[in-house]
């Protein structure tokens, strides 16, 4: 397969030299190898179905040569065998992109790729080296001397052919141009190329706000403004969040949602293409219970009418200070339902003059394992009714006032 790809590339004059590598970022593209001052491909070009290309800058990556030269990658994900691209540089670019000098991969550079036949001056610009080849197996370890053909008078088009090996589906190959990546004119596109979530990771305590950075760039590593970033928070529960930002001048905006009630894990994805296509950002978010914070004493006991239409009796008690774990027992009943509900053991306690939520584990119907969250008010000061809810794993009986009292005691 052949494949035609216009890069533009304006250049600045030069003399290339062997440098040893001072370069120090982990590159952004591993389908080249450290090259000079190089640590990876400064460019890459991806090849996908029906001939299109996508062109990738690292920016941390220097000219290998410490003046003009660039290293650049291909990764073909084709669907087939590429044996060459066609190149075409910017109009009136100097030096050309194909005005090759003898000082390209094979100049001696430290490091240097493996199989360069150094010290060969008349034919040192290679191209076509797979990285999928191995070095020692065989013809396919040593460069090519003509990789480079068709290239016109002006020198600024030309043909990079890949003959050994060829690149496979899949497989990439590297090799060098005249001139800086700065130059490649897909870097000033201002597309959405790459969107990353921040905080990666994080740990929330329940049902409080976490808010997510989305940082949208475009090939060149530049930030995209006016981007719309696309979120979805799938819940372990099955539960989804979605919401959108739009990205300012720096290529940033923000999205915030609350947590679950119970502890869980959300996958969280923005992404920056039309309607919330690729390209995309990955994070996760962890939801851990609180630490308990109430030194009281809290008991209720009532009935109330809940989400599902059923009466539902309860009641319990609850304890938490600062030198003891937390402690009580709980019981709720939705006949109803067929579910009866007994803690085996409760783990944190947070309360206020007037709220309190206890979390723990329990039984329903004699049977299980089940995290549980209740959710208690006493509004004594403003005069309004008690309340009760209860929230399991599979259950929620939702916030009511109650036939009851709700009784929150400091200790």
């Amino acid at each position: 397969m052949v494949i035609g790809v216009f890069v533009a590339v304006a250049v600045a004059v030069g003399a290339a030299s062997t440098h040893p590598r001072t370069a120090s970022a982990a590159p952004l593209f591993t389908q080249c190898p450290p090259v000079g001052l190089d640590t990876g491909c400064a460019v890459l070009i991806t090849l996908g179905p029906g001939g299109s290309m996508t062109t990738a800058v690292d920016p941390t990556q220097p000219p290998f040569d410490g003046v003009e030269d660039t290293l650049v990658g291909v990764q073909n994900n084709s669907g087939g065998t590429v044996t060459s691209i066609n190149l075409s540089g910017a109009s009136g670019a100097s030096p050309a992109i194909f005005d090759l000098d003898n000082d390209g991969l094979c100049a001696g550079y430290v490091p240097g790729p493996a199989g360069c036949p150094y010290g060969d001056g008349a034919s040192q610009n290679y191209a076509g080296r797979a990285t999928n080849t191995p070095v020692g197996s065989g013809a396919a370890t040593t460069f090519p001397a003509e990789t480079y053909t068709n290239i016109s008078a002006d020198k600024n088009s030309g043909t990079v052919n890949f003959l050994n090996p060829t690149i496979p589906n899949g497989g990439s190959a590297y090799f060098s141009l005249e001139g800086p990546t700065s130059s490649f004119a897909p870097c000033s596109s201002g597309v959405p190329a790459t969107v990353m979530l921040s905080p990666l990771t994080g740990t929330n305590p329940v049902g409080t706000q976490h808010t997510v950075t989305a940082t949208v760039n475009d090939l060149c590593s530049a930030p995209v403004s006016g981007a719309t970033v696309h979120f979805t928070v799938t819940e372990t529960t099955g539960n989804v969040i979605t919401g959108m930002c739009t990205t300012g001048a720096a290529g940033t905006c923000t999205f915030t949602y609350t947590g679950p009630i119970l502890p869980a894990t959300d996958a969280i994805s923005g992404c920056a293409g039309p309607s919330g296509a690729p390209p995309c950002g990955a994070a996760t978010k962890a939801w851990v219970l609180p630490v308990s914070a109430c030194n009281g004493d809290i008991t209720y006991g009532g009935h109330m009418t809940a989400d599902n239409g059923d009466r539902v009796n309860f009641g319990g008690v609850a304890h938490s200070d600062e030198a003891n774990p937390p402690s009580g027992e709980e019981t709720f009943i939705d006949m109803g339902a067929n579910l009866q509900v007994h803690s085996t053991g409760i783990l944190a306690i947070t309360c206020s003059a007037e709220k309190a939520d206890i979390y723990g584990i329990a039984t329903e119907n004699g049977t299980g394992s089940h995290l549980f969250r209740i959710e208690v008010t006493d509004p004594d000061s403003s005069g309004g009714a008690d309340t009760y809810w209860i929230v399991l794993d599979n259950y929620n009986s939702g916030s009511h006032p109650i036939q009851g009292n709700v009784e929150i005691h400091s200790t």
